[in-house]
């Protein structure tokens, strides 16, 4: 089974992968966290950017993430960078 880890306004599911040198991830935000589709959208743009950026400074290969949106704000670009950088570092 995988690891599960949290912060005040993400988590993260993480399982192993077998097959090479592979990186996969999904993220999630609830409709009944954020109930406005444009506002969804806006946050699950920014955490794949987040995302994006911050694994070529992690080394978090060989992996499948899904990151999870907990929170009941609209959060900045830098800090949802901020909070994924930390989750990283848990990895």
């Amino acid at each position: 089974m995988g690891k599960r880890f949290n912060n005040d306004h993400f988590s993260v599911i993480t399982l192993k992968n077998n097959d090479g040198n592979s990186f996969y991830y999904a993220v999630i935000v609830s409709k009944k966290n954020i109930p406005l589709a444009v506002n969804r959208n806006k946050i699950k743009r920014r955490m794949r950017q987040a995302v994006i950026e911050l694994y070529s400074k992690f080394d978090v290969s060989h992996s499948s993430n899904l990151f999870i949106y907990n929170s009941k704000e609209t959060l900045e670009f830098n800090e949802i960078q901020k909070k994924i950088s930390l989750l990283f570092k848990k990895l």
